[in-house]
């Protein structure tokens, strides 16, 4: 089969277009032939060596395909399926801590969805929803999952409440501004482009403001000095002193990715004076992942694709991210 795999860190160069062994499916396992693979910021760390990884490896955490065959006690699924691939493989065993902090990651700890076939235990696998695309089903899963733990499980979000969504025309963005509205909250979003920015008003934003500007202080203008309630923060170094100064007393802020660096300066005595909750957020669990479907399923959130590129392309597709030059998610067709 053909297939993209890294073989050492690197620049986007680093991802090679190949021949090489189809999977076979062990007990419990489905092969799952890919009509569509999602690009994630989790690819692009993983391919620079940010994120560990064994090499070579084939990434991709998410996709959507159909079902080719079966392994041994496999009962839930058959040939034909439509099926999405999610990129958490959850523990088999009992686990006294939350089941996202065990899991293994397609593209990650094994060959994930960069190529014609992948081979997925049971559990990882969904039917596909027949009102959705293969490449719109594929772009559901990590992002969307993340954003529903980040913002209500974690974050607490209730209708009525105000949220900033920082860096809202990713993956993760895009449908944290429509999870916010589709609660009843009132949505404020940056993005460092205009042109992107009309595009969020359409998912729900009640307000978008310049990324690149002092946005804290325009949030203060909108909330008639008071701030808003909860801060979903993607971005990080570059944005976060903006984002804590966003928040009212006692709000809260839920943070994960840290898309333009991980390590910032945080004021103690601003945040214990103001008494603010901070959040860390990673992945998602089972019965999350079900209840984003759900929401999907009653259209309440839909995917957006930003484009859809041959397999072949995928160093193009990193390189879009990287430029964040995309709005929504960047979907490779094997």
């Amino acid at each position: 089969m053909q297939a993209i795999r890294v073989h050492a860190p690197g620049p986007a160069e680093a991802l090679k277009l190949e021949e090489t062994a189809q999977p076979e499916p062990s007990s419990g396992e489905v092969l799952v032939r890919l009509a569509a693979a999602a690009v994630n910021h989790l690819d692009v760390w993983m391919r620079l060596g940010s994120v560990f990884a064994p090499m070579p490896i084939i990434p991709g955490c998410e996709g959507a395909g159909t079902v080719e065959t079966v392994g041994h006690d496999v009962t839930d699924f058959r040939k034909g399926d439509e099926v999405v691939v999610t990129p958490w493989i959850f523990p088999d065993r009992p686990y006294s801590e939350p089941p996202n902090l065990s899991v293994r990651i397609f593209g990650v700890s094994r060959d994930g969805c960069y190529a014609e076939y992948v081979s997925a235990p049971a559990h990882a696998l969904l039917h596909k929803p027949s009102r959705l695309s293969f490449e719109e089903a594929a772009s559901i899963p990590l992002t969307s999952t993340t954003v529903y733990r980040m913002a209500i499980t974690r974050g607490n979000l209730q209708p009525g409440e105000s949220v900033l969504v920082v860096g809202a025309t990713g993956g993760i963005g895009v449908a944290a501004v429509q999870l916010a509205h589709a609660l009843g909250a009132r949505v404020y979003a940056t993005t460092r482009d205009g042109r992107k920015g009309t595009r969020l008003y359409d998912l729900g934003a009640d307000a978008v403001i310049d990324s690149g500007s002092d946005f804290s202080a325009e949030i203060r203008r909108l909330t008639k000095n008071r701030g808003v309630d909860l801060v979903l923060e993607t971005v990080g170094k570059a944005t976060w002193g903006r984002s804590i100064a966003s928040l009212r007393r006692g709000g809260r802020i839920a943070f994960c990715g840290s898309t333009s660096g991980a390590e910032v300066h945080v004021n103690l005595q601003e945040i214990y004076r103001k008494e603010i909750a901070a959040f860390g957020s990673y992945g998602g669990t089972p019965e999350e992942i079900q209840r984003v479907f759900r929401l999907v399923e009653e259209g309440r959130i839909r995917p957006v694709i930003d484009t859809v590129m041959p397999l072949k392309d995928a160093a193009l597709a990193h390189e879009r991210m990287e430029r964040a030059e995309h709005f929504g998610k960047i979907i490779l067709a094997p």
